[in-house]
């Protein structure tokens, strides 16, 4: 068949994401290919060649400027090819990024680095044809596979456990409900929570959960429990509404539109909202400059949460504008707005106001640049870490000077002197301790590790949403035999259940009403076990691949996760872009073959000592880390298990102050990316991704 040359995409960009150059590190990975389908006698290319990863409808190849192609190739398929020059100078060593507490953000959370699985990132990244995407993501399922930095346990099925007086309840794959948009049945029971004079009725939503968030400054939060409270205290310039994931809702911003190559966007953003600053009783407008100091701020911190904006937005250059300003942009520029199935081009701020059905007050323009296209940037806004907080309330008497220094956030970088990097920022201090957003609840209360209490925010903007709940009230409790005896009391009305306790709360009844036990749901998360690929002998990859062999997945599913978890073999969960059963291995509990691939690894395992961690409370993880601390001691490993509570959890990983962890991964944003990036990104930083296609 006559190949044709399909496209051919030269991307010269520096990528944002702090990045770097493969292998180095301590990590021993060889680049090896796939066994192709067809054989050749003849003599291979001496040099760089391409490393091959065959799909069940390509053939990828991935190799540095001036390799040469294998000369056997298996026949019949698509030809990708990524060609990368790796920009050596701006690549930071691994261990910076461990020192700067960079796990799980600018790099993975094994702090794997690998040349090529590196470049299929970016290229996936910065590709537009959704069926190449497919296949580059495709790749990396099948050598995150292959080399194991984590071994992915299985896929969660949702387990919610709560009341039927609960009604409204939704689900998004990434973000909790609000809890204005649910209520209770009036007749729901009154039962104090022995917390203050707080009662537990049809006003009030009362969690019993575990943990306690990493911080209560969004931009210094990267965990589940901190994006929900900030899902519930805060506003982004764009939200998922409920069950939408197809599609992004106004928020703060109203309207936007963006240029025709989508490396600038504009967002207009919603006047009339004010931050509410409980611990002083005061309000704070909040207008475009507050929404680029938001943005600015949260690279400037540096904490692992600002990959997103450090690797998809430059800061330096978004800007705010007035409405005035922006009507001069639109003057110059073509700008396309697209929005419910409409895509319009826009001449005038009334224009692309009209194609949203906005005709409120308005407080000035957002400009966003991109270094380059990405498709999934809205979902990133999305984000709670993105909150938009008020600049005045943060810089308190610095407020009018750091004003005037920015030229109105028209200089962003002007901020540095008025923010410090990292987590002794005053800025950060006072939002870590005193909370102020605009969202429908505010933080009232809180005793750490005990409660927090929000309650409703009077000044929230949305006027049309009559409230389901009053406030809301977490109850910590990290014993899962109390906590659910708080939820068979009435005591709360949702309770964070583990799997093997589900028979606990399934058939209750308390007052007339029943409990509710939803399991029918596969989540787009996925629990796994996570190596310090910088640490011997995890930095070998035949012992993580005789480690995968160490695992009692059936064991953990049934026992642990009362048959929750299904398998899953590689960083996507299905049916995501990019998940494939084709050329994996479907590791299984296999002792034996775990000895084997020891002994060709060539390490003696009593030479090791290990510590297994796990966050406390978290009845689950320790289970599983109690299993593999028994199979792994019987392969001759000296392995202790530990446990820390949540913050000092997150310090400790994402700084590589571990041996072995175990997490969970609920996506930031929907989009394939944001499994195969996170999971593998070595954090190399390229100054050319070339991409072309064969057909």
């Amino acid at each position: 068949m006559k190949k044709q040359l399909a496209t051919l995409l030269v991307i010269s960009v520096l990528v944002f994401a702090v990045v770097a150059s493969g292998c180095i590190g301590g990590e021993t990975t060889t680049q090896t290919t796939s066994t192709p389908t067809e054989t050749s006698t003849e003599t291979q290319p001496t040099g760089p060649t391409y490393e091959v990863i065959e799909t069940d409808k390509s053939v990828i190849l991935v190799g540095p400027e001036g390799a040469q192609v294998p000369t056997s190739l298996p026949s019949g398929k698509k030809i990708i090819k990524v060609t990368y020059v790796v920009d050596e100078a701006n690549t930071p060593a691994v261990q910076q990024l461990m020192e700067e507490g960079q796990g799980f953000g600018a790099i993975n959370p094994a702090f794997f680095r690998d040349t090529t699985v590196d470049a299929l990132v970016i290229a996936a990244r910065r590709e537009t044809n959704p069926e190449i995407r497919t296949e580059l993501f495709k790749a990396l399922y099948i050598l995150g596979n292959k080399y194991v930095p984590e071994i992915i346990l299985g896929q969660n099925r949702q387990l919610r456990v709560y009341w039927e007086w609960v009604k409204g309840r939704y689900y998004h794959p990434t973000f909790p409900e609000r809890y204005d948009l649910i209520s209770e049945d009036a007749n729901a029971p009154s039962v104090p929570i022995g917390i203050g004079d707080y009662k537990n009725d049809a006003q009030t939503y009362v969690i019993g959960t575990i943990g306690w968030p990493e911080s209560f400054d969004p931009a210094w939060t990267y965990e589940t429990f901190g994006w929900e409270i900030w899902h519930e205290v805060g506003d982004t310039l764009v939200t998922y509404w409920k069950e939408e994931t197809e599609k992004v809702t106004p928020d703060l911003a109203v309207a936007w539109a963006h240029n025709e190559d989508g490396t600038e966007w504009y967002f207009v953003i919603r006047g009339g909202v004010v931050a509410y600053d409980p611990w002083n009783d005061k309000t704070y407008p909040i207008d475009a400059v507050d929404v680029a100091f938001t943005f600015w701020r949260v690279q400037r911190l540096g904490h692992s949460v600002s990959w997103m904006v450090s690797s998809f937005m430059d800061v330096s250059k978004s800007q705010a504008l007035t409405e005035k300003e922006f009507e001069d942009v639109l003057k110059g520029k073509k700008l396309i707005a697209e929005y419910n199935g409409k895509t319009v081009e826009v001449k005038s701020l009334q224009d692309l106001l009209n194609v949203f059905g906005y005709n409120g007050e308005t407080a000035g323009v957002f400009k966003l640049v991109l270094p380059a296209p990405y498709a999934a940037v809205l979902g990133i806004l999305a984000d709670p870490f993105l909150s938009v907080v008020p600049m005045e309330y943060l810089l308190g008497d610095k407020y009018e000077e750091a004003l005037s220094a920015s030229n109105n956030g028209k200089s962003p970088d002007a901020w540095e002197a008025y923010i410090e990097e990292g987590e002794q920022d005053p800025t950060h201090q006072l939002m870590h301790k005193q909370p102020v957003g605009t969202g429908p609840f505010y933080v009232k209360e809180y005793k750490e590790n005990a409660y927090i209490v929000l309650e409703r925010n009077p000044y929230y903007w949305d006027k049309s949403i009559k409230p389901g709940h009053e406030r809301v009230i977490y109850v910590i409790n990290n014993d899962a035999v109390s906590r659910i005896q708080l939820f068979q009391t009435g005591t709360v009305d949702a309770v964070a259940t583990p799997p093997e306790r589900v028979n606990d709360v399934k058939g209750l009844e308390f007052q007339g009403f029943k409990s509710v036990v939803q399991t029918d749901i596969l989540q787009p998360i996925l629990t796994f076990i996570v190596f310090n690929t910088q640490k011997e002998p995890f930095n070998n990859p035949k012992v993580r691949e005789a480690l995968a062999y160490a695992i009692p997945y059936d064991q953990i599913s049934e026992v642990v996760y009362s048959g929750l978890l299904e398998r899953n073999w590689g960083p996507i969960p299905k049916p995501w872009p990019g998940f494939t059963e084709y050329g994996i291995t479907k590791y299984t509990y296999d002792i034996n073959k775990a000895q084997q691939l020891l002994q060709e690894a060539g390490i003696n395992p009593s030479d090791y000592k290990i510590e297994l961690i796990y966050n406390a409370g978290n009845s689950a993880r320790e289970k599983i880390m109690t299993l593999l601390q028994n199979i792994w001691s019987q392969l001759g490993f000296q392995v202790t298990v530990g446990s820390y509570e949540w913050p000092v959890y997150l310090s400790k990983t994402s700084k590589g102050d571990y041996d072995v962890y175990v997490v969970g991964w609920v996506p930031d944003y929907l989009d394939s990316d944001n499994w195969a990036g996170p999971f593998l990104y070595g954090a190399t930083e390229f100054s050319k991704i070339e991409i072309s296609v064969e057909s």
